[in-house]
């Protein structure tokens, strides 16, 4: 049943990205767009729902595996930044490339507060 529920989440999260690649502009004009928000939305749905699980112990932990493992691992990717911050080196755009790894890095770690505040605040 594990391995079901990581493979289906994980076909739903690639599913989610390949989707906001399709409708947000690939390039907002400095970063990648798409990239962004799915590593942000990764690290919130993640932060929120690891928060959950420890805020309702008796969950059943296959959501979890479905959710964090599955989904959240199909939609966030660090492949995809670290692809996009070579193309930046290789231009020679030194300053965009670690621009992009601390705005990701920001806004990931943002994101995760702001998933664990929401929760502890309405669960």
């Amino acid at each position: 049943m594990n391995f079901l529920a990581v493979f289906i989440g994980g076909g739903f999260g690639a599913l989610v990205r390949y989707m906001m690649c399709l409708f947000l502009p690939k390039d907002s004009g400095y970063f990648p767009c798409a990239t962004l928000m799915a590593n942000f939305f990764g690290c919130f749905i993640a932060s929120a729902v690891f928060t959950y699980f420890v805020v309702k112990s008796d969950m059943n932990s296959v959501y979890k595996l479905l959710l964090i493992t599955g989904f959240c691992g199909g939609l966030s990717t660090l492949s995809a930044m670290s692809l996009e911050v070579m193309e930046f080196i290789q231009t020679g755009d030194y300053l965009r490339a670690v621009s992009y790894i601390l705005i990701s890095l920001l806004i990931c770690v943002i994101s995760v507060i702001l998933g664990i505040a929401l929760v502890k605040k309405y669960v």
